[in-house]
């Protein structure tokens, strides 16, 4: 598989469903306010494989704004890469009016790989201090598939944006699949933004977007770049996906919480449920475990999940203090374009100043912590250090124009040093970006058998 990105009329076509829907049962794998997800078996040419199939409706009246399973099918057709998600086929339904479109099941998510205590670079319990100088087989598995992971998506994404011109526009953890052998699969494109596309292209989508009229109202919760909560109807979409990838990096080094679902009702798998980071680090250091009195680690009935590194539980305005709180207020040093948004001058907040990242990241390594990093700042330096939070700060940058854009990430150093990159065995070699060491194996097992000893399941 290469590289690739098809003209609409080779990729896809409204007007004509390229099969019938699989007639077999199914089983419901995600259910959401705007599609529902479910799990079947196809048979074609006497060989079968697990689908997933997303239906959603396309009538407007009950279709929600900006939510387009219309141009997401279109947008997935018009591209192929081995990060991406493919579409097999598509059916309409013209009583019911929805449509389904289905595609390769794939069982793991990074969201379940993030919520394994397991995937962590220290002990659940310690009893001596990390040596930076020899890092753990714990530590060596956990910085071997974050580096992995983080490089795939990247990968993904940078052909998103500089082959398909595609802004996915809501990069998170539950929107990154991982097949059994380790391969990063990105999906739901339903919020995308097509860089180019003219009015012709777009004729048969439920919801029109123009450059002049461009949808705020996407990405989701605490992977929210910050401009999005002020109004902006004209933006630079793959600048917003610039920050929630570094929002999402940020979440493989911050805690792992203790819960019980039975407690919780109101927990988040996007990973809202968290005390708020800010008040947090102002008066104890974050622990790469959070255990809550009360809870046991052997119940059966509890579960860990991630913290995110910003708390959207409080609706934008509270989303907006917490990136303030962690990253500093805006200024005109740090995010010169603030006040030309359009409700950029409609609220005022306290004077904050930003957070050291490692100090509200527990899980990053022992071994990179002893590079020093200014993490606070919004102009970061042309040296770049070999270290996961400079890469992961550089993303998380207010001024838009001054983040990282993902074909720029493959040349950090944190990706050239030590372990080398760990492909999966079926990761084309022509989808391979930068000069990190590439291997296919190491310490004698595959990717998909590291991910495996984490996650012993198989299905993450």
């Amino acid at each position: 598989m290469t590289d690739t990105a098809k003209s609409d009329s080779e990729g896809f076509a409204m007007e004509n469903s390229t099969l019938s829907i699989p007639s077999g049962s199914r089983e419901t794998v995600a259910e959401g306010p705007v599609s529902l997800v479910s799990k079947s078996l196809l048979e074609c040419e006497g060989q079968t494989q697990w689908i997933a199939i997303k239906t959603s409706t396309i009538h407007r009246k009950y279709a929600k704004e900006p939510h387009d399973i219309i141009k997401e099918a279109r947008l997935i057709a018009s591209a192929c890469h081995p990060n991406v998600v493919s579409i097999l086929g598509h059916s309409i339904d013209s009583g019911l009016q929805t449509m389904s479109f289905w595609m390769p099941y794939v069982p793991s998510s990074l969201i379940a790989l993030l919520s394994s205590n397991d995937f962590s670079p220290h002990p659940l319990v310690s009893i001596l201090a990390a040596d930076p100088s020899s890092p753990s087989p714990r530590e060596q598995r956990f910085v071997l598939l974050a580096k992995s992971l983080m490089y795939q998506i990247l990968c993904g994404v940078t052909f998103l944006h500089e082959t398909a011109k595609i802004a996915h526009r809501d990069i998170k953890p539950s929107n990154i699949l991982l097949t059994l052998s380790g391969r990063v699969q990105l999906i739901d494109f339903g919020i995308s933004w097509k860089e180019g596309e003219d009015l012709a292209a777009k004729k048969t989508d439920l919801w029109v977007e123009t450059p002049e009229k461009m949808y705020f109202e996407v990405s989701t919760g605490p992977y929210r770049a910050p401009e999005l909560l002020f109004g902006p109807r004209n933006y630079d979409a793959f600048a917003i996906d610039s920050w929630s990838l570094g929002a999402t990096f940020a979440e493989f080094f911050t805690s792992v919480r203790l819960f019980n679902p039975l407690d919780d009702e109101d927990f988040d798998f996007e990973g809202n449920e968290q005390s708020d980071a800010g008040d947090e680090s102002t008066s104890k250091p974050a622990e790469p475990f959070i255990i809550p009195k009360g809870l046991r680690i052997g119940d059966p009935t509890n579960r860990w999940a991630r913290d995110s590194l910003f708390d959207s539980t409080r609706g934008e305005i509270g989303l907006a203090w917490s990136i303030f709180k962690t990253r500093g207020s805006p200024n005109e040093t740090n995010w010169p374009s603030f006040l030309s948004l359009p409700d950029g001058n409609k609220l005022s907040f306290i004077d904050v100043e930003p957070v050291d990242l490692p100090s509200i990241l527990p899980n990053l390594p022992s071994s990179v912590q002893q590079h020093e990093v200014d993490t606070k700042t919004h102009m970061p330096p042309e040296t770049m250090s070999p270290t996961p939070v400079d890469l992961i700060h550089r993303f998380l940058v207010y001024e838009p124009s001054r983040r990282l854009r993902p074909s720029k990430a493959f040349t950090h150093p944190w990706f050239t040093s030590d372990p080398p990159l760990l492909l999966p065995d079926d990761f084309p070699a022509a989808s391979i970006h930068g000069e990190a060491s590439i291997s296919l194996s190491w310490g004698a097992k595959s990717l998909g058998e590291w991910l495996s000893d984490v996650h012993s399941s198989g299905a993450i």
